[in-house]
């Protein structure tokens, strides 16, 4: 990945977290509003209705950064249940209580009370999805990175004081009894490395030499 991706990519994600932060702290707000009403309509009042949205809501957000964590650390599938367990149960109760807040019978102003809630979800669900991809994208670099990595063969020193002239004159002699010799084993023979002999031998064979 370049550098300009890179910027923009941590640019795109800030902005998502942005965005899905202030989307939860909307529907939060909202849905607070509409647990409120309806708790005083059912016999509180006072600061125990201002306090009683947030015996609902508070087991949504408890539950939203439980898996945010589960999800950073890698916590296995069964660890999640739990974290899961207390966001979807806090989720319909609080969508519960957002529409029962409603006085009137009309689908439209129901389905209005249920968006705060569901709101919430929703920027959770997108929230951890790129969560979710971003850690594994990551666990997968240090992965690689982590990855012994293939030593290239040793190429085997020149003999000192050993020059191309006697490299070519120890080559010669040695193709003499047994031309057909490999380069692996010419280089044995000589000292050097089996590329260098193949090279050595091709020179030698060529026109003129």
């Amino acid at each position: 990945m370049t550098g300009i991706l890179r910027g923009s990519r941590r640019a795109a994600l800030a902005v998502i977290a942005a965005v899905v932060a202030a989307a939860s702290l909307v529907s939060f707000a909202e849905s607070y509003r509409g647990l409120f009403l309806w708790a005083v309509r059912h016999g509180l009042s006072g600061r125990w209705a201002e306090a009683w949205p947030l015996q609902v809501d508070t087991f949504i957000a408890v539950g939203e950064l439980a898996l945010f964590v589960a999800l950073a650390d890698r916590w296995p599938p069964r660890s999640r249940m739990a974290a899961w367990a207390v966001t979807l149960a806090g989720l319909a109760v609080s969508v519960a209580g957002n529409v029962g807040h409603v006085t009137g019978r009309a689908l439209a102003g129901r389905a209005t009370a249920a968006v705060p809630p569901l709101a919430a979800a929703a920027a959770l669900a997108v929230g951890l999805g790129v969560l979710k991809r971003v850690v594994e994208a990551q666990h997968r670099a240090a992965t690689h990175a982590r990855r012994p990595r293939k030593k290239a063969p040793a190429r085997r020193p020149r003999p000192s004081g050993q020059t191309d002239t006697d490299i070519e004159a120890a080559a010669l002699a040695a193709l003499a009894g047994q031309p057909d010799m490999s380069g692996a084993e010419l280089g044995r023979r000589i000292g050097v490395s089996e590329r260098t002999a193949r090279r050595v031998r091709t020179r030698l064979a060529a026109p003129g030499n």
